[in-house]
C-alpha cells in the first residue's frame, strides 16, 4: 500500500485494465481440474482458430509461449553466427537482448524522433543482414509504420532478409494507414508477423503468443521449440478469448476514448506527448531530473508507471492507459506539479 493506504495501480506493463474476458476465465476454470495432465504436443485447436481468424492455413501458424519465445527462436535458428540482426534503438528491448543472448550481432538504427523510419533500416541493410525486427505500433513510443512504408521496405530489401513485424498492440490501432500485413504476406514470403494474447486479451501471465509465416519457416521454428512449451491453461484460455469478440471490441473502443483523454489532458498540462496508437502514452522530458520528479509523484499516489531507464532509455516514461478513474487520478496528480 502507498500513502493514505491507496492500492497501487499497475501502469507499467501495458496490461488490459479489465483483465481477461469472461469467456477466457471460464475456460481457465473449466480446465483447472485438468492441470495434472500434460497438454497436447501441438495446440491444434488453437492453431486452427487462429488460422480462421487470420484467414490463413493452419500450416502458417505457430503458437508460442508469448511472442518472446518466437523472437528468441528467430534470432537463434534463422540467423547464422556470421549474419546480423537489424532493429531500432528506441524500440522493444527483446530484439537486441535476444540477439545478444544468442551470440548474434545486432545493428542498431537510430531514431531521430519518435517514429520508426524504415528508410533508416534500409540504409543499414548489407549482405550480412538476415533479420529485421520492429514493433508496430512501436513500443515504447506508440507510433506506427504505415502500409506504404512497410510495402516499400519489403520491395527494397532482398528476399532472403526476413522482416519480422511485432504487432503486439495491433488491436488498439485506429489509424487507417496501418498496414494490412496479412495481405502483404501473400506477396512477400519473407514477412513474419508476431501477435500476442498478453495485451488486449489480458492473458500476460499465461504466456501465449503466435506467429504467422510461410510453411517452411514455421516448420523450422516449431522443430526447435521446447517440447510442450504451451501450458494447458494458456492454450484453453486463448481458445475461449478468441470467441469473446464483444469483449475485445469493448476493450479497444474504451482504450481509444481514454487514450484521447489522456493525450489531450497531458498536452494541456504542458507535457511533451505524441498521439499513441497503442494502449500506453509515451512522455519525453528535458532531463532525468524532471522525469524522476514526475515518476516519484505518481508513485507516491500509487500510480506505478514504467521508467524506461530499465530498458536503456533516458528522460522518458511510459504510462499504460487505465480505466477512466485511474486516468483521472493521473491528471489530478500531475496537475499538482505543473
Amino acid at each position: 500500500m502507498t500513502k493514505n493506504n491507496i492500492e497501487p495501480v499497475r501502469l507499467m506493463a501495458n496490461e488490459n485494465p479489465f483483465g481477461p474476458s469472461p469467456k477466457a476465465l471460464a475456460g481457465i476454470n473449466e480446465q483447472s481440474q485438468n492441470v495434472h495432465c500434460y497438454p497436447d504436443w501441438v495446440p491444434q485447436t488453437l492453431k486452427e482458430k487462429l488460422a480462421a481468424k487470420n484467414q490463413v492455413p493452419p500450416k502458417n501458424i505457430i503458437v508460442s509461449a508469448g511472442s518472446y519465445e518466437l523472437i528468441n527462436l528467430i534470432s537463434r535458428f534463422l540467423v547464422n553466427r556470421d549474419e546480423e540482426i537489424l532493429t531500432f534503438d528506441n524500440t522493444f528491448i527483446a530484439y537486441s537482448l535476444s540477439a545478444k543472448r544468442n551470440g548474434r550481432k545486432c545493428v542498431i538504427a537510430h531514431m531521430s524522433g519518435l517514429d520508426c523510419n524504415l528508410e533508416n533500416l534500409i540504409s543499414l541493410c548489407t549482405n550480412k543482414t538476415k533479420v529485421i525486427f520492429f514493433a508496430n505500433p512501436n513500443n515504447p513510443t506508440g507510433t506506427i509504420v504505415t502500409h506504404d512504408s512497410l510495402k516499400n521496405l519489403l520491395e527494397t530489401v532482398p528476399d532472403n532478409v526476413l522482416v519480422v513485424v511485432d504487432e503486439a498492440y495491433c488491436e488498439y490501432v485506429t489509424d487507417e494507414s496501418y498496414p494490412d500485413s496479412r495481405q502483404l504476406q501473400k506477396d512477400f514470403s519473407n514477412l513474419i508477423i508476431l501477435r500476442t494474447f498478453s495485451k488486449i486479451y489480458g492473458l500476460a501471465g499465461l504466456r501465449i503468443g503466435y506467429g504467422i509465416a510461410g510453411e517452411k519457416l514455421v516448420k523450422i521454428l516449431a522443430k526447435n521449440q521446447i517440447l510442450r512449451s504451451i501450458n494447458l491453461l494458456g492454450e484453453k484460455a486463448a481458445e475461449a478469448a478468441l470467441d469473446d469478440v464483444e469483449y475485445i471490441n469493448h476493450s479497444a473502443s474504451y482504450n481509444s476514448k481514454e487514450r484521447a483523454y489522456l493525450f489531450n489532458e497531458l498536452k494541456q498540462l504542458g507535457f511533451v506527448v505524441n498521439e499513441s496508437q497503442a494502449n500506453f502514452q509515451y512522455l519525453l522530458f528535458q532531463d532525468n531530473e524532471q522525469k524522476n520528479n514526475v515518476y516519484e509523484t505518481l508513485e507516491k499516489d500509487g500510480l506505478m508507471v514504467c521508467d524506461l531507464e530499465i530498458f536503456g532509455q533516458e528522460k522518458s516514461l511510459r504510462i499504460t492507459i487505465g480505466q477512466s478513474e485511474t486516468n483521472q487520478r493521473i491528471i489530478d496528480c500531475l496537475s499538482q506539479i505543473k
